[in-house]
């Protein structure tokens, strides 16, 4: 039905821009005839995304865009890591056999050894566009479950021009020509594109390791903090609690607390349906300093010698 194709003589067309809005939701009634396969050949210009949906933990996305026609991929574009404007400035060149057939536009968030996060689509309705006329095109990008979710635009540009037999078989014998030199040119690029990702993916996972070990050594120091007296109050706090638990388990069986708890736990959001849950333990741990947190009171708390009180009580002595 169609063919991609990377072309040296036939897709360096000249790109004099008319700016102009497609609409993408939904077809036009417009009467295109019917033509030989590769009659028309599209030229487009991935320009870049504004305001994409962040998918990642950190608030990015890694986005990468994909082009379809008739359920097939026809162009895929590099991934530009940790961005939700991306600039990619890549050009596509393809063969259509007719119009009716729109041009899918999808975009993913690349996720290493995962599945790549859907961030949203649009179409293009090759029916409107102008032949031989470049065109700017702005995509509103939607996700088909959300309608109403705005997940950011695409911007292209965009050039249809017809294809008559003679300029069809110029393309297809350039493309030939092309294909042995192309094909080495991408496994290069696939190979250098694989390392990076891999080495953005060892990152990620490297900050994350990261993050969670902090996590677990912030709460052990937390619960020394409580036993040696680094806050005397929360400390003393601390004691009364386990004081009145003990004194709570020695008058009553372990089993009644145990009901008690489950009653309270399971009938929480009946009696109180607006209540955020907590955890009263964390909560109190969160408000013991860990070491860190410790040193830098230790280095913001100003030292006494220092006083203007004690400097008057220094000179009268």
């Amino acid at each position: 039905m169609l063919d991609s194709c990377k072309l040296k003589s036939a897709c360096n067309l000249p790109f004099i821009c008319n700016k102009k809005i497609i609409n993408t939701a939904g077809t036009s009634n417009a009467e295109v005839p019917l033509a030989d396969p590769g009659m028309y050949q599209l030229d487009i210009t991935l320009r870049r995304g504004q305001s994409l949906a962040a998918r990642d933990r950190g608030g990015t996305s890694d986005p990468y865009v994909k082009f379809k026609i008739g359920g097939k991929e026809v162009f895929r574009s590099k991934i530009i890591h940790k961005n939700l404007n991306p600039v990619w400035e890549e050009k596509a060149c393809i063969l259509v056999d007719h119009l009716r057939e729109p041009l899918y536009i999808k975009v993913f968030d690349y996720d290493f050894g995962l599945q790549d996060d859907f961030m949203g689509s649009a179409f293009l309705d090759l029916t409107q566009l102008e032949l031989n006329r470049p065109t700017d095109v702005t995509l509103t990008l939607k996700d088909p479950h959300y309608p109403d979710h705005d997940l950011g635009i695409i911007l292209l540009s965009v050039i249809l021009t017809p294809k008559e037999g003679e300029s069809r078989d110029v393309v297809v014998e350039d493309m030939l020509e092309d294909e042995e030199e192309e094909d080495d040119k991408d496994d290069k690029d696939s190979e250098k594109k694989g390392f990076i990702n891999k080495i953005y993916a060892i990152q990620e996972v490297c900050v994350s390791v990261q993050n969670i070990l902090d996590e677990v050594a912030s709460f052990g120091e937390r619960i020394k903090n409580t036993f040696n007296w680094t806050v005397p109050f929360l400390s003393w706090l601390a004691i009364v609690a386990l004081c009145v638990f003990t004194a709570i388990l020695y008058c009553i069986p372990l089993r009644y607390i145990v009901l008690v708890w489950g009653i309270n736990k399971f009938t929480k959001k009946l009696r109180s349906p607006y209540a955020i849950d907590n955890n009263e333990l964390l909560d109190f741990l969160s408000r013991v300093p860990s070491d860190v947190q410790v040193v830098q009171y230790q280095e913001l708390k100003p030292d006494p010698s220092h006083s203007p009180y004690k400097r008057k009580k220094n000179n009268l002595g």
